[in-house]
């Protein structure tokens, strides 16, 4: 007679649910995760100048040669510029008057690349 191997373990009713519920917990949350990364992760941590719309101030939180452009509220001494016009999806500058300071701002991957291009008015002299 061949050797036998320790006896198989029986598990009770209430484990074997309990293994199960946290399985389906665990593939939901990394299916959702998921989901957030392709559908819209990028909205969640939106730049000011791609959340920006015609009215919005803007402050230069970089410098002339390398802007930072971020949201200011319209009260605040802070504000620099006033948003005339927003164009989606370009980088296209000369879409903006003269009298406008063209910014473009480009993010994403190289497959789901996003631009705006925005032509904010300044409110005071930037020099």
């Amino acid at each position: 007679m061949p050797p036998q191997g320790p006896p198989p373990q029986n598990m009770s009713g209430g484990k074997k649910a309990f293994l199960a519920v946290r399985n389906i917990a665990i593939i939901a949350v990394a299916l959702g995760a998921l989901a957030s990364l392709k559908f819209g992760w990028d909205k969640i941590f939106e730049s000011d100048a791609k959340a920006a719309s015609v009215g919005d101030r803007l402050q230069n939180k970089g410098s002339n040669i390398s802007p930072d452009m971020a949201s200011a509220d319209c009260s605040s001494s802070a504000a620099e510029y006033k948003v005339s016009e927003v164009h989606d999806d370009t980088t296209d500058t000369d879409l903006c008057d003269a009298k406008c300071v063209a910014y473009t701002e480009t993010s994403g991957s190289r497959k789901s690349r996003t631009s705006v291009v925005l032509c904010p008015t300044p409110m005071k002299s930037t020099g």
